[in-house]
């Protein structure tokens, strides 16, 4: 295993390279306020026939975040064309969790000749425009969410979002870690990929993976992201919520397999 920072315009950023064989290099992009460690059973499932990055984001984990100046999902789509470059990665699988899945996006429409196929775990479509109307909303909630007290809302990051008890308090410690007030900030930048209009990404080959669950809206934004895109494959991930790689890695790095297996 290869690990190492390298600096990027928005800050040093960690990774980690590990793995062999002949397939198509993975890199697995983590949700808000977690970091490289929530892929450690994909790691051990699949790094025998892939070569795998798991890095962690700017301002997460053992990386640092500077230039804060555009929307988080565009600066660490760049930050992650920067890393790859460094380490001489000139094609990968993306896997995005998540704020992952909305990176990976924006990384697709910049960056096109470097992706073979997107893996969204789960993912909302930037191109589903939620509208215009729903921005006024954006302020509220932040408002709100800013008046529950920090540990309370790390706990109920993690309660929230997983099912087993271990996956939660990985969640709540490392949501804890980067704070409440940047999450929040990286939160609204999400709410406005998805508000704001967004162009068409290339097509590549695509899975969705969603837990069985997760929120009603995010099963049925995968479900309607296959539909649009028939060639895609979706699947549901039993017995998980949110983080649904860490709640039953089996089934979902099985799920995995499969797809990269046929591409």
């Amino acid at each position: 295993m290869k690990k190492g920072i390298i600096s990027s315009t928005y800050g040093d950023i960690y990774y980690e390279l590990s793995g062999i064989g002949p397939g198509p290099t993975l890199v697995l992009i983590h949700g808000v306020g977690m970091d490289h460690l929530t892929f450690q059973e994909q790691l051990v499932s699949l790094e025998r026939h892939y070569r795998i990055l798991v890095w962690d984001l700017p301002g997460h984990g053992n990386s640092s975040l500077k230039n804060y100046q555009k929307r988080f999902t565009e600066l660490s789509a760049e930050s992650l064309n920067e890393l790859m470059e460094g380490l001489q990665i000139s094609k990968a699988v993306l896997v995005g969790q998540s704020l992952g899945s909305m990176i990976a996006q924006y990384f697709l429409l910049k960056y096109p000749e470097k992706v073979v196929a997107v893996i969204h775990a789960p993912g909302i479509e930037l191109k589903s425009h939620v509208g215009k109307w729903a921005k006024w909303m954006v302020p509220i909630f932040l408002f709100l969410m800013g008046l529950i007290p920090e540990k309370m809302f790390c706990k109920s990051f993690g309660k929230h979002r997983a099912e087993k008890k271990e996956v939660q308090d990985y969640l709540a410690i490392s949501i804890g870690k980067i704070g409440k007030k940047l999450a929040l900030k990286i939160t609204a930048d999400m709410c406005y990929d998805l508000i704001d209009s967004s162009p068409q990404t290339p097509k590549v080959p695509l899975l969705m993976l969603y837990g069985e669950k997760d929120l009603g809206f995010i099963k049925n934004a995968s479900k309607a992201w296959h539909k649009k895109e028939p060639s895609s494959h979706c699947v549901e991930i039993a017995s998980a919520n949110h983080i649904a790689n860490q709640d039953n890695p089996e089934d979902f790095n099985r799920a995995l397999r499969v797809f990269l297996e046929g591409l």
